[in-house]
């Protein structure tokens, strides 16, 4: 298989689980939180009952991995009620992220995603496609569930919309991007880092509109 398109399957698969997160999250702030409570409970019971059905699919695997990012990053989101509270989440996040990936749970799976019975564990934590017969995780559930967060409280903070999904999404793909080159990388400080810039960014310009200039 060309490395080209296995690169641009990748960039595929990252940015439409983002895409699904992000249309979720709408369709969730569009609805009273008693009923998002309910949806959650019914969506994480159907969960449950796939995987004891179908437990080695991938693509049952796949929406249980969505579906747990979107209602605990929604959960999580509500309790962001400030840029600044946003801001504390991301920095802790980027910094559990980089020592998870260096001496602790990330760096261990991603070891022993190297033998079958750590691609098993895997399988139920990322988002995973098959390539040249073996399963190969491509985004992981924290991952996804930040992002959610992301999009979720930078739309309740007054983001337009389209910054609300390209920014986070951009932070995501940088770290992909960073990782097919240079290995195994996490995506939180990339995350991080893109909806902080932005949010500096836009706040600097509110300050003084004679910068737009």
């Amino acid at each position: 298989m060309h490395l080209a398109f296995i690169y641009l399957l990748l960039v595929l698969v990252v940015a439409g689980s983002c895409l699904l997160q992000y249309c979720g999250a709408r369709w969730l702030a569009s609805l009273a939180i008693s009923k998002q409570n309910h949806v959650a409970i019914v969506s994480l019971a159907l969960c449950a009952l796939v995987l004891a059905i179908f437990r080695a699919n991938m693509v049952a695997t796949n929406c249980c991995v969505l579906t747990v990012a979107l209602f605990a990053g929604t959960l999580l989101s509500r309790q962001i009620r400030s840029a600044g509270a946003l801001a504390t989440l991301l920095a802790a996040g980027a910094i559990a992220d980089l020592i998870s990936t260096q001496v602790g749970p990330s760096r261990w799976l991603a070891s022993q995603a190297q033998h079958a019975s750590g691609l098993a564990v895997i399988q139920f934590l990322a988002v995973s496609i098959q390539l040249k017969g073996k399963l190969v995780p491509v985004i992981g559930v924290s991952d996804l569930m930040f992002f959610t967060v992301c999009v979720s409280a930078v739309r309740s903070l007054g983001w337009p919309e389209t910054p609300a999904l390209v920014v986070p999404l951009l932070g995501i793909l940088s770290a992909l991007g960073v990782g097919l080159f240079a290995g195994f990388t996490p995506a939180l400080p990339f995350l991080a880092a893109a909806v902080l810039l932005y949010s500096y960014a836009s706040r600097s310009m509110e300050q003084d509109p004679c910068r737009s200039y």
